[in-house]
């Protein structure tokens, strides 16, 4: 890898030349592969001599890459392959969040911080994860169903397009667009399209986002800013921007002197930041900073949602008899579900929604308000005709009946037939009807057994895409 010239003296100046060429150094190294293992799942993965990601409970560090795409557990959303550095968002949410809260990560996909904030946020807690480009929008969304929590919702729209909703949260994710130098020994093209004026450009767009979705954030909220560059440009003078400019208190983070996580590069500038670097710490570069908006906000989500209880059932009543849906054909919905899992129904085009109340109110508003949201809660069916039929997010969801489906326990060279697609070949015993395929124990979706044949109902977009077959399956140690 060639670094460009401009970039080697910036990190010179900023670093000195040493502590810069350890940097550079670890730039020629080859990137680390880590996961972050999902709690649905937790405990049927061997631990071997592989390293645990400090900051992130859940994290490992594998000690090879194994070919992720032919994993049925990857496509179950077992666990999410994410740069260990990334994972650190788990530690900043572990620190500052202690209740319930309602959250909005503002440039989202593919999904990997939403994720985070899902396992490390208090129960309860509801995320909003948003990307304004389409396509990836659409892979946020997939990474989202997979992760089986209900508690979210997903979002296509642009900045703007928020800061003119009347939604609020009280924690804001903004993982801004940057000029990528952290993402270097992954991505050639990053470097290749590295300059100092992109760099300047990035800095001024990342002020707008943040400006722009700062009323969205309620008083004593937190922000959370971060990027994947090294430079102070977009990083050390953009946080001292946010702080003296929109009013906010830059907040520390406990960390270990063993991680080695740098502090701020910039002259004279001393609030605690967080920057990754290959070379001093595992993972790829990113950099991190928690500031509190000033004020004080006594909104307390878990009892807003039980003071709109009433009103949301109110709501899910006055939609159930306008609705041009037939009762008979949405009360089996219930028995889908877990008892335990209290929500109210909302129709999307051909889809069928269970929305935890507290999320409810938010998707109303938002729908009404002109957002364009994508999916939310748990999507537990499609519409066709007069029939329903099971989503597969359903399959994959935490909130899903467990005794309902049958289950057809199915081997490897089946769940790669499944993923891609294709045909499959249920045990002659099979009931008919909808079954659940599941692989060493987990539910990987939906097949309908009609007798002699099976229809395969996995995603077509999801579906893999590749011709080769594998010899053996893959399976990874932890």
């Amino acid at each position: 890898m060639q670094l460009p010239a401009e970039f080697i003296t910036q990190m010179n100046t900023l670093m000195g030349e040493d502590r810069a060429k350890r940097l550079f150094d670890g730039l020629l190294e080859e990137p680390i592969t880590a996961v972050r293992v999902n709690g649905k799942c937790s405990g049927m993965f061997p631990v071997s001599a592989a390293s645990r990601v400090a900051w992130c409970a859940s994290g490992w560090i594998l000690e090879q890459r194994p070919n992720f795409t032919f994993d049925p557990l990857l496509h179950a959303g077992c666990y999410y392959v994410q740069e260990a550095s990334s994972m650190f968002l788990h530690r900043v949410l572990s620190t500052y969040v202690n209740r319930p809260v309602m959250m909005l990560d503002m440039c989202a996909a593919p999904g990997g911080k939403t994720t985070v904030a899902l396992d490390a946020l208090p129960q309860g807690s509801m995320v909003v994860c948003n990307e304004p480009i389409k396509l990836r929008a659409q892979i946020l969304a997939e990474n989202i169903q997979k992760w089986g929590a209900s508690g979210v919702m997903v979002t296509n729209n642009y900045p703007e397009q928020f800061a003119h909703s009347s939604l609020l949260f009280d924690v804001l994710l903004c993982d801004v667009p940057c000029s990528g130098e952290g993402m270097f020994r992954k991505d050639a093209e990053a470097v290749a399209g590295w300059s100092r004026q992109r760099v300047e450009q990035c800095a001024q767009l990342q002020r707008e986002i943040v400006q722009t979705v700062w009323g969205r954030l309620r008083d004593g909220g937190l922000m959370i800013y971060s990027t994947c560059t090294f430079n102070t440009l977009e990083n050390e003078e953009n946080v001292r921007w946010i702080a003296e400019k929109l009013g906010a208190e830059v907040l520390a983070v406990p960390v270990e002197e063993a991680w080695q996580i740098m502090p701020s590069l910039l002259p004279g500038y001393k609030a605690p930041v967080y920057r990754f670097m290959p070379g001093y710490t595992k993972g790829e570069g990113l950099f991190m900073a928690v500031l509190k908006k000033h004020g004080e906000a006594p909104y307390v989500l878990d009892a807003e949602a039980e003071r709109n209880t009433k009103k949301e059932n109110g709501k899910a009543r006055k939609q159930k008899a306008t609705c041009a849906i037939d009762s008979k054909l949405t009360e089996p919905l219930t028995q889908w579900l877990r008892p335990a899992y209290k929500c109210v129904l909302r129709h999307q085009e051909d889809e069928l929604m269970a929305l935890p109340l507290p999320l409810a109110g938010s998707y109303d508003m938002a729908v009404k308000q002109g957002l364009k949201v994508l999916s939310a809660g748990v999507p537990v069916a499609r519409i066709k005709g007069r029939d329903l039929v099971p989503h597969h997010a359903l399959s994959l969801s935490r909130e899903r009946a467990l005794d309902l489906f049958p289950l057809v326990a199915v081997d490897y060279a089946t769940a790669i037939d499944f993923l891609r697609c294709e045909a499959v070949r249920l045990p002659e015993n099979t009931p008919k009807g909808f079954v659940l395929l599941t692989y060493r124990g987990v539910p990987l979706g939906f097949c309908k057994n009609i007798g002699n044949r099976a229809n395969n109902l996995y995603p077509r977009e999801w579906r893999i895409k590749s011709t080769h077959i594998p010899e053996e399956p893959t399976i990874f140690q932890l």
